[in-house]
Protein backbone atom coordinates (compact mmCIF):
# COMPACT_ATOMS: atom_id res chain seq x y z
CA UNK A 1 0.00 0.00 0.00
CA UNK A 2 1.54 3.39 -1.23
CA UNK A 3 0.33 5.72 1.69
CA UNK A 4 0.10 4.52 5.42
CA UNK A 5 -2.07 5.96 8.39
CA UNK A 6 -3.42 4.61 11.15
CA UNK A 7 -5.98 2.17 11.37
CA UNK A 8 -8.63 -0.49 11.97
CA UNK A 9 -11.94 0.86 13.19
CA UNK A 10 -15.44 0.20 11.80
CA UNK A 11 -19.05 0.96 13.33
CA UNK A 12 -20.03 -1.92 11.47
CA UNK A 13 -19.43 -5.40 12.99
CA UNK A 14 -18.57 -7.97 10.31
CA UNK A 15 -19.06 -11.61 10.03
CA UNK A 16 -15.94 -13.69 10.15
CA UNK A 17 -14.50 -15.31 6.78
CA UNK A 18 -14.71 -18.47 6.33
CA UNK A 19 -10.89 -18.59 5.87
CA UNK A 20 -10.50 -17.55 9.41
CA UNK A 21 -8.42 -20.69 11.73
CA UNK A 22 -10.52 -22.69 13.20
CA UNK A 23 -8.49 -21.26 16.56
CA UNK A 24 -9.14 -17.62 15.95
CA UNK A 25 -12.60 -18.35 14.89
CA UNK A 26 -13.12 -19.93 18.44
CA UNK A 27 -11.29 -16.68 19.43
CA UNK A 28 -13.51 -14.30 17.74
CA UNK A 29 -16.41 -16.01 19.20
CA UNK A 30 -15.14 -15.29 22.72
CA UNK A 31 -14.10 -11.96 21.96
CA UNK A 32 -17.43 -11.64 21.11
CA UNK A 33 -18.97 -12.73 23.45
CA UNK A 34 -17.39 -10.17 26.46
CA UNK A 35 -18.55 -7.35 24.03
CA UNK A 36 -22.04 -8.46 24.31
CA UNK A 37 -21.46 -8.27 28.11
CA UNK A 38 -20.34 -4.91 28.29
CA UNK A 39 -22.77 -3.68 25.74
CA UNK A 40 -25.48 -4.63 27.98
CA UNK A 41 -23.67 -3.16 31.07
CA UNK A 42 -23.81 0.47 29.13
CA UNK A 43 -26.88 -0.05 27.72
CA UNK A 44 -27.99 -0.42 31.68
CA UNK A 45 -25.89 2.62 32.79
CA UNK A 46 -27.40 4.82 30.03
CA UNK A 47 -24.04 4.65 27.89
CA UNK A 48 -24.38 5.52 24.62
CA UNK A 49 -22.73 3.39 21.93
CA UNK A 50 -20.68 5.64 20.06
CA UNK A 51 -18.24 3.17 17.71
CA UNK A 52 -17.73 -0.73 17.29
CA UNK A 53 -14.19 -1.46 16.40
CA UNK A 54 -13.18 -5.12 15.06
CA UNK A 55 -9.57 -4.82 14.32
CA UNK A 56 -9.67 -8.93 13.27
CA UNK A 57 -12.48 -9.11 10.74
CA UNK A 58 -11.45 -5.55 9.24
CA UNK A 59 -7.73 -7.34 8.74
CA UNK A 60 -9.26 -10.29 7.39
CA UNK A 61 -11.19 -8.65 4.74
CA UNK A 62 -7.82 -6.31 3.77
CA UNK A 63 -6.14 -9.83 3.45
CA UNK A 64 -4.38 -9.73 6.80
CA UNK A 65 -3.77 -11.95 9.80
CA UNK A 66 -4.54 -10.50 13.06
CA UNK A 67 -5.57 -12.35 16.53
CA UNK A 68 -9.14 -11.25 17.65
CA UNK A 69 -9.83 -7.84 18.86
CA UNK A 70 -12.34 -5.50 19.51
CA UNK A 71 -12.66 -2.07 21.18
CA UNK A 72 -15.80 -0.46 22.01
CA UNK A 73 -16.83 3.19 22.88
CA UNK A 74 -19.69 4.42 25.11
CA UNK A 75 -20.27 8.30 25.76
CA UNK A 76 -22.06 10.18 28.92
CA UNK A 77 -21.55 13.65 27.57
CA UNK A 78 -21.94 15.68 30.50
CA UNK A 79 -19.27 13.48 31.94
CA UNK A 80 -16.91 14.19 29.06
CA UNK A 81 -17.80 18.42 29.36
CA UNK A 82 -16.49 18.35 33.18
CA UNK A 83 -13.24 16.47 32.30
CA UNK A 84 -12.85 18.66 29.08
CA UNK A 85 -13.93 22.29 31.13
CA UNK A 86 -10.15 21.73 32.89
CA UNK A 87 -8.43 20.48 30.02
CA UNK A 88 -9.63 20.40 26.53
CA UNK A 89 -6.92 17.67 25.27
CA UNK A 90 -8.19 14.71 27.55
CA UNK A 91 -10.86 14.45 24.54
CA UNK A 92 -8.17 12.07 22.87
CA UNK A 93 -8.61 9.67 25.91
CA UNK A 94 -12.67 9.97 25.25
CA UNK A 95 -15.08 8.95 25.37
CA UNK A 96 -14.78 5.82 27.83
CA UNK A 97 -12.93 2.65 25.65
CA UNK A 98 -13.14 -0.80 26.31
CA UNK A 99 -10.76 -3.41 24.43
CA UNK A 100 -11.19 -7.09 24.23
CA UNK A 101 -8.78 -9.27 22.29
CA UNK A 102 -6.70 -12.69 22.02
CA UNK A 103 -2.83 -12.40 23.66
CA UNK A 104 -0.55 -15.59 24.03
CA UNK A 105 -3.57 -18.02 24.09
CA UNK A 106 -5.73 -15.54 26.39
CA UNK A 107 -8.46 -13.33 26.15
CA UNK A 108 -7.90 -10.48 27.95
CA UNK A 109 -10.15 -6.71 28.31
CA UNK A 110 -8.36 -3.68 28.70
CA UNK A 111 -9.74 -0.19 29.39
CA UNK A 112 -8.41 3.57 30.31
CA UNK A 113 -9.26 4.74 34.13
CA UNK A 114 -9.53 7.75 35.90
CA UNK A 115 -5.59 7.40 36.93
CA UNK A 116 -4.62 7.18 33.14
CA UNK A 117 -6.64 10.22 32.64
CA UNK A 118 -5.25 12.33 36.06
CA UNK A 119 -1.97 11.52 34.87
CA UNK A 120 -1.70 12.20 31.62
CA UNK A 121 -3.78 15.52 31.67
CA UNK A 122 -3.07 16.48 35.10
CA UNK A 123 -6.72 16.43 35.97
CA UNK A 124 -7.71 17.84 39.60
CA UNK A 125 -11.57 17.20 39.54
CA UNK A 126 -12.26 14.48 41.70
CA UNK A 127 -15.34 14.59 41.28
CA UNK A 128 -15.51 14.13 37.94
CA UNK A 129 -12.56 11.88 38.36
CA UNK A 130 -14.59 9.50 40.78
CA UNK A 131 -17.17 9.54 38.77
CA UNK A 132 -15.87 8.12 35.67
CA UNK A 133 -13.83 5.55 37.83
CA UNK A 134 -16.83 4.12 39.54
CA UNK A 135 -18.90 4.12 36.28
CA UNK A 136 -16.04 2.23 33.93
CA UNK A 137 -15.48 -0.28 36.76
CA UNK A 138 -19.73 -0.74 36.77
CA UNK A 139 -18.61 -1.02 32.78
CA UNK A 140 -16.52 -3.69 33.15
CA UNK A 141 -17.75 -5.47 36.18
CA UNK A 142 -19.48 -8.29 33.89
CA UNK A 143 -15.80 -9.45 32.86
CA UNK A 144 -14.12 -10.25 36.31
CA UNK A 145 -9.94 -10.16 34.79
CA UNK A 146 -10.61 -6.87 33.00
CA UNK A 147 -7.77 -5.18 33.88
CA UNK A 148 -6.60 -1.05 33.45
CA UNK A 149 -4.41 0.00 31.06
CA UNK A 150 -0.98 0.43 32.78
CA UNK A 151 0.47 3.87 33.98
CA UNK A 152 3.59 2.77 34.01
CA UNK A 153 5.69 5.27 32.82
CA UNK A 154 2.97 7.93 32.00
CA UNK A 155 3.27 11.56 32.48
CA UNK A 156 1.86 14.64 31.05
CA UNK A 157 1.21 15.15 28.39
CA UNK A 158 2.59 11.54 27.45
CA UNK A 159 3.07 10.50 23.87
CA UNK A 160 0.53 13.58 22.18
CA UNK A 161 2.20 15.24 19.24
CA UNK A 162 0.42 18.70 18.69
CA UNK A 163 0.73 20.91 15.22
CA UNK A 164 -0.90 24.67 14.89
CA UNK A 165 -2.89 24.86 11.82
CA UNK A 166 -2.94 27.76 9.83
CA UNK A 167 -6.46 27.79 8.98
CA UNK A 168 -9.31 28.27 11.28
CA UNK A 169 -11.56 25.44 12.59
CA UNK A 170 -13.85 23.89 10.31
CA UNK A 171 -11.39 24.13 7.58
CA UNK A 172 -9.11 22.40 9.17
CA UNK A 173 -11.68 19.33 10.33
CA UNK A 174 -12.44 19.95 6.25
CA UNK A 175 -8.93 19.55 4.98
CA UNK A 176 -7.75 16.66 7.57
CA UNK A 177 -10.51 14.73 5.84
CA UNK A 178 -10.19 15.26 2.74
CA UNK A 179 -6.25 14.71 2.77
CA UNK A 180 -7.15 11.60 5.25
CA UNK A 181 -9.44 10.26 2.66
CA UNK A 182 -6.94 11.07 -0.63
CA UNK A 183 -5.25 7.99 1.14
CA UNK A 184 -5.36 4.40 0.11
CA UNK A 185 -7.49 2.43 1.67
CA UNK A 186 -8.44 4.82 4.60
CA UNK A 187 -11.80 5.56 5.65
CA UNK A 188 -13.43 7.73 7.48
CA UNK A 189 -15.22 6.47 10.93
CA UNK A 190 -16.50 9.03 13.60
CA UNK A 191 -16.54 12.67 14.03
CA UNK A 192 -17.45 13.53 17.59
CA UNK A 193 -18.29 17.27 18.36
CA UNK A 194 -17.47 18.01 21.99
CA UNK A 195 -17.98 21.77 22.23
CA UNK A 196 -22.00 20.14 20.60
CA UNK A 197 -22.34 17.97 23.21
CA UNK A 198 -21.41 20.41 25.95
CA UNK A 199 -23.92 23.01 24.08
CA UNK A 200 -26.71 20.70 24.50
CA UNK A 201 -26.57 21.03 28.18
CA UNK A 202 -26.10 24.42 28.62
CA UNK A 203 -21.84 24.34 28.60
CA UNK A 204 -20.12 26.55 26.60
CA UNK A 205 -16.59 24.69 25.78
CA UNK A 206 -14.11 25.98 22.96
CA UNK A 207 -14.57 24.05 19.51
CA UNK A 208 -13.40 21.09 20.28
CA UNK A 209 -13.61 17.72 17.89
CA UNK A 210 -12.52 14.03 17.82
CA UNK A 211 -12.18 12.58 14.56
CA UNK A 212 -11.24 8.85 14.01
CA UNK A 213 -10.08 6.97 10.79
CA UNK A 214 -8.30 4.41 10.04
CA UNK A 215 -6.45 1.91 6.97
CA UNK A 216 -7.03 -1.92 7.98
CA UNK A 217 -4.56 -3.36 6.19
CA UNK A 218 -1.48 -1.47 7.70
CA UNK A 219 -3.27 -1.11 11.41
CA UNK A 220 -3.23 -5.35 11.46
CA UNK A 221 0.79 -4.64 10.84
CA UNK A 222 1.32 -2.45 13.52
CA UNK A 223 -1.16 -4.01 15.52
CA UNK A 224 0.76 -7.37 15.30
CA UNK A 225 2.54 -8.27 18.48
CA UNK A 226 1.43 -5.03 20.00
CA UNK A 227 -2.57 -6.19 20.32
CA UNK A 228 -3.05 -3.86 23.68
CA UNK A 229 -2.35 -0.42 21.52
CA UNK A 230 -5.94 -0.96 20.03
CA UNK A 231 -7.19 0.37 23.12
CA UNK A 232 -5.31 4.02 22.26
CA UNK A 233 -4.08 3.91 19.04
CA UNK A 234 -6.37 2.28 16.28
CA UNK A 235 -7.94 3.62 14.52
CA UNK A 236 -6.27 6.40 14.59
CA UNK A 237 -7.92 9.49 16.45
CA UNK A 238 -7.01 13.31 16.08
CA UNK A 239 -8.34 16.00 17.96
CA UNK A 240 -8.87 19.46 16.78
CA UNK A 241 -9.49 21.86 19.22
CA UNK A 242 -9.33 25.83 19.59
CA UNK A 243 -7.08 27.79 21.98
CA UNK A 244 -7.98 31.55 21.97
CA UNK A 245 -6.96 32.50 18.72
CA UNK A 246 -5.43 29.20 17.75
CA UNK A 247 -6.63 26.34 16.08
CA UNK A 248 -4.49 23.05 17.77
CA UNK A 249 -4.41 19.50 16.16
CA UNK A 250 -3.22 16.80 18.95
CA UNK A 251 -2.68 13.11 17.93
CA UNK A 252 -1.12 10.19 19.52
CA UNK A 253 2.59 9.19 18.93
CA UNK A 254 1.99 5.46 18.24
CA UNK A 255 6.06 4.77 19.03
CA UNK A 256 5.64 6.11 22.53
CA UNK A 257 2.11 4.43 22.86
CA UNK A 258 3.77 1.37 22.37
CA UNK A 259 6.42 1.73 24.71
CA UNK A 260 3.86 2.37 27.24
CA UNK A 261 1.99 -0.68 26.44
CA UNK A 262 4.94 -3.18 25.79
CA UNK A 263 7.86 -1.00 26.33
CA UNK A 264 8.74 -1.77 22.81
CA UNK A 265 8.22 -0.72 19.42
CA UNK A 266 8.28 -1.86 15.79
CA UNK A 267 8.92 -0.31 12.61
CA UNK A 268 5.31 -0.27 11.42
CA UNK A 269 4.73 2.16 14.19
CA UNK A 270 7.41 4.37 13.16
CA UNK A 271 6.25 3.88 9.37
CA UNK A 272 2.35 5.11 10.74
CA UNK A 273 3.94 8.43 13.16
CA UNK A 274 5.73 9.36 9.78
CA UNK A 275 2.93 9.27 7.11
CA UNK A 276 0.25 10.27 9.70
CA UNK A 277 2.47 13.69 10.62
CA UNK A 278 3.37 14.28 6.84
CA UNK A 279 -0.40 14.41 5.76
CA UNK A 280 -1.65 16.09 9.22
CA UNK A 281 1.17 18.69 8.32
CA UNK A 282 -0.04 19.12 4.45
CA UNK A 283 -3.55 19.25 5.57
CA UNK A 284 -3.16 22.26 8.39
CA UNK A 285 -1.06 24.12 5.71
CA UNK A 286 -2.43 27.05 3.74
Amino acid sequence: MRNIIAVLLSSVVITACSSVPQQTQQDLELVDSRVGLIAANANKLNLEPVLSIDHSRLASEAEQDLSASRVELFSDDKLNTELLKQNIEVGLDLPFRVLSYSEDGEIKTRYTNAQFLQIRYGLNNTQALAQFEGNVEQLVSVVPDAMPASTQGLEKGYGITRIDSEMDFNSTIESIKSNVLAQDGTEWFLTLDYSKQAKAIGVTLPNATLLVFGAPGPGAKAMKDFMSIGLDTFGQKVLVYQQGDKVVVAYNDIVDMARLHYQDSALPHRVVNTMLGKTISKAVEK
